[in-house]
C-alpha cells in the first residue's frame, strides 16, 4: 500500500502502516488497527495510541526512525491532545481501507448536461387506466 499524505498537528507528511509498524503498534497498545479506530471513535482511546500510531506511520511513510519520534514529541508538547485523534483515525483507516475513493474536490466540474440529451418532463408513454 502506497503512503496517504496526512495533516496534522506536526505538518503534513506521508503515513504508512505496513506490517512491520501494526506489529509494533500491536505490542505497544495491546490493540489490533481495527480495535483501536474502534476505540478512538468511540472516545476510549489513551494517548500512548495516538502517539504510537502516528510514529509508527510516518516510518512507515519514510520518515527516519530518531526523525520520526521527534516531531511527534514536539507536536504533542505543542498541541491539545484532542487534536491529535482525528488524523490517527484518518491514518488507521487507510491502513483498513485504503485510500478515499472520492475524495473532496474534482480535478475538473461537472460540466451540464448538453440540452439535445436532456429528457423533457413527460417523455414516459402514458399510462392507460
Amino acid at each position: 500500500m502506497q503512503a496517504a499524505t496526512i495533516r496534522w498537528p506536526g505538518g503534513e507528511h506521508a503515513f504508512r502502516l505496513g506490517i512491520a509498524e501494526l506489529e509494533v503498534i500491536q505490542q505497544k497498545t495491546q490493540c489490533g488497527p481495527e480495535y483501536l479506530l474502534h476505540k478512538l471513535n468511540t472516545g476510549q482511546w489513551f494517548a500512548v495510541e495516538l502517539i504510537e500510531v502516528l510514529r509508527n506511520g510516518l516510518i512507515g511513510g519514510g520518515l527516519p526512525h530518531v526523525e520520526a519520534l521527534k516531531l511527534v514529541r514536539n507536536a504533542f508538547e505543542l498541541h491539545d491532545l484532542i487534536s491529535f485523534k482525528v488524523p490517527v483515525q484518518e491514518v488507521l483507516s487507510v491502513c483498513l481501507y485504503g485510500p478515499a475513493d472520492d475524495p473532496v474536490g474534482e480535478d475538473q466540474p461537472v460540466m451540464p448536461t448538453p440540452e439535445n440529451e436532456q429528457t423533457a418532463a413527460g417523455s414516459s408513454a402514458p399510462t392507460t387506466d
